[in-house]
């Protein structure tokens, strides 16, 4: 068995709250382009959380039937969603964060961010939190062939903080995030928020309810190989 050397951990949903911010953007959008729909939290959890931005621009034009192109869609939702992530007062962390963050870095563990959205949100939202500099690594999704449930952002995650995939434990809130650090071979511990409680996280390692209670799942959770 071995220990844990480096956490890994997911962004959205995950340290900070930004569904509910995602969500404002695809519904700021329906009504920029006249359609007069609200996605509520059970079906934008259901249909768009953990997956790709390309894949929730093309449930959204054929969910209206628009007629406008995927790349179109796409750059309107994310001008709107960068515009509200640019105010580090809509950006609420998850219970927890902060402590675990505390927790770890005094334990000497190395951490990095493994995050399926685009470099430049990543950053703003980390430099807006003031955490940037906790992290080792940052790979976002355009950083990778393929993004999540692909293996590509934990393995270059791993790779950048030079500690092996099977060293490593990741957190993640999602069942893509799971699928995708399990596949890349590390230890996975889902925590599951009010968009993702509903998801399959039967193939993680351990699901917890909270950030508040993963410092003991990682610390004493060990990896069998």
């Amino acid at each position: 068995m071995v220990q844990a050397q480096a956490v890994v951990l997911d962004l959205d949903g995950l340290i900070v709250d930004t569904e509910p911010l995602h969500q404002r953007a695809f519904n700021a959008l329906l009504k920029q382009l006249g359609v007069d729909y609200e996605f509520e939290t059970e079906e934008y959890g259901r249909c768009f959380v953990g997956i790709p931005v390309i894949y929730n621009a093309d449930y959204v034009i054929e969910r209206f039937n628009l007629r406008m192109q995927r790349e179109d869609l796409i750059f309107q939702r994310e001008q709107i969603y960068e515009g509200l992530i640019a105010d580090p007062q809509n950006l609420i962390t998850m219970p927890g964060v902060f402590k675990l963050l505390e927790d770890l870095r005094a334990r000497g563990l190395p951490l990095a961010v493994a995050s399926g959205s685009p470099r430049v949100q990543v950053l703003t939202v980390l430099r807006g939190l003031g955490i940037i500099e906790r992290f080792r690594a940052v790979v976002a999704g355009d950083d990778v062939a393929k993004t999540k449930p692909a293996p590509d952002v934990y393995l270059r995650a791993t790779e950048k903080i030079g500690i092996p995939p099977g060293h490593c434990v990741a957190l993640e809130d999602s069942a893509t995030g799971v699928t995708a650090a399990k596949a890349a071979g590390l230890r996975a511990i889902a925590v599951p928020n009010q968009y993702t409680s509903h998801q399959d996280l039967s193939h993680a390692d351990a699901r917890i309810p909270s950030l508040q209670v993963a410092l003991e799942y990682v610390l004493d959770g060990q990896i069998v190989r």
